[in-house]
This record gives structure tokens, sequence and C-alpha cells, in this order.
């Protein structure tokens, strides 16, 4: 099984992992009805669709079954929309956690929402542009994400929150990682970072599942 096969593996792993990170998050939702759990639920449920059906793709095109030509077009093209899906499941991410450290209100969050589609035009370039730069964006909203967590919980106290705060910086070790293997042209480091990521989709559902036990 070549690079892009292992890849696509690891992608359609880490999706499962992200759905079920999104419905453990729904379903505490349900019983403590947690603002932020509901950002960690959609932004997860994007994620988890986007990585399989990108890891789809790329098993399909690592394995060759089908036309590799029209395979590989479809690919690059599946992965541009999972850059873009990405990267707004971490604005989402962005936007719940300003919503809990800043505002209670959602009509806070409009000037937020609206530069959604201009961030998003930028992907829409060709190579290792469009990776690099969907890197570098996922890495800075993760960074936000990061600082204000960090805020929230000074202030709420809570061990769930440094917690998720962990997974989150794993998360952004393996956008660093992917950045670095993209930088470097090093398949090995694109796989170290896939696994980095796949680690930080199962401690964050581990989490959830153990706070959602001691709840």
């Amino acid at each position: 099984m070549g690079f892009i096969a292992v890849g696509g593996a690891l992608s359609v792993v880490s999706g499962l992992i992200a759905l079920a990170v999104s419905f453990a998050a729904y379903r505490y939702l349900k019983i403590g009805d947690v603002g932020l759990l509901t950002y960690i639920s959609l932004s997860f449920t994007f994620l988890g669709v986007g990585l399989m059906l990108q890891g789809a793709m790329s098993l399909i095109l690592g394995l060759r079954l089908g036309n590799v030509y029209e395979d590989a077009r479809l690919a690059d093209f599946m992965g541009v929309t999972y850059l873009m899906v990405e990267n707004l499941a971490y604005l989402l991410l962005v936007i719940g956690y300003t919503r809990e450290t800043f505002w209670r209100g959602a009509s806070s969050l409009a000037p937020l929402i609206i530069i959604t589609p201009s961030q998003l035009r930028r992907y829409f370039l060709l190579g290792h542009l469009v990776f690099d730069a969907s890197q570098v964006l996922s890495i800075l909203l993760l960074m936000i994400i990061l600082f204000e967590g960090f805020l929230l919980s000074t202030r709420s106290g809570s061990s769930f929150s440094r917690l998720v705060l962990l997974a989150f910086t794993v998360l952004l070790l393996a956008h660093v990682t992917m950045l670095y293997a993209s930088a470097t042209m090093t398949p090995f480091y694109y796989i170290v970072g896939e696994l980095v990521q796949f680690a930080s989709f199962s401690l964050l559902l581990a989490f959830l599942i153990r706070w959602y036990r001691v709840e």
C-alpha cells in the first residue's frame, strides 16, 4: 500500500473518530445544554464527513481501483473542498469559544459569520499553495481557539476545558507537522501529521466520554 493509500486510510479512520466526537458532544448537549458543545458537535460533523470523503477518494486513487487520471482530478477537487470545509469547521470553533469567552448572545457573532465567504475564496488556487494556505489558516484559527479556550478555563476553572485545550494543542501540532511536510516535500511527515491528528480526535473523544460519565 503506497503513501496515498495509507494517508487515505488514516483520513477515513480519523473521520470516523471525528463523527464519534460529534455524536458524543451532541449526546451530552441533549442533557446539559452547554452552548460550546453545539459548535464542537457541528464542527466535528464537518470534519468527519470531509475526512471520510477525502480519505475514500485517496484510497481509490492509491489502490488504483478506477481510472487513475479521472480519479486524480476528482481527488484534487475533493482535497480543495475538504480544506475549505476544514477551516469552516475551525471557524465555527472560534465562534463558539468567542461566544463563551466574550459574549452570551448569538447576535454579537454576526460580523464573524459574514466574513466567512471572503476567507474561503483564497483556496481557489493551484498546487501546494492551496494546501500550505489552508494549513497556515488552520494554525491561525487553532491558535485563536487555544487562546480563547485558555481565557475560558481561567474563568471557569473547569478541568474539562483544560483537557479539551490539550486535545486542540495536539491538533495544532498535527497541522504544523503537515505544513512542514509540504514545505520539505516529505511524505513521511504528512503521515506523521495524520497520525497526530488521529490522536487529537481520539483524545477529545475520550475526554467527552469521561466527562459524560462523571456528570
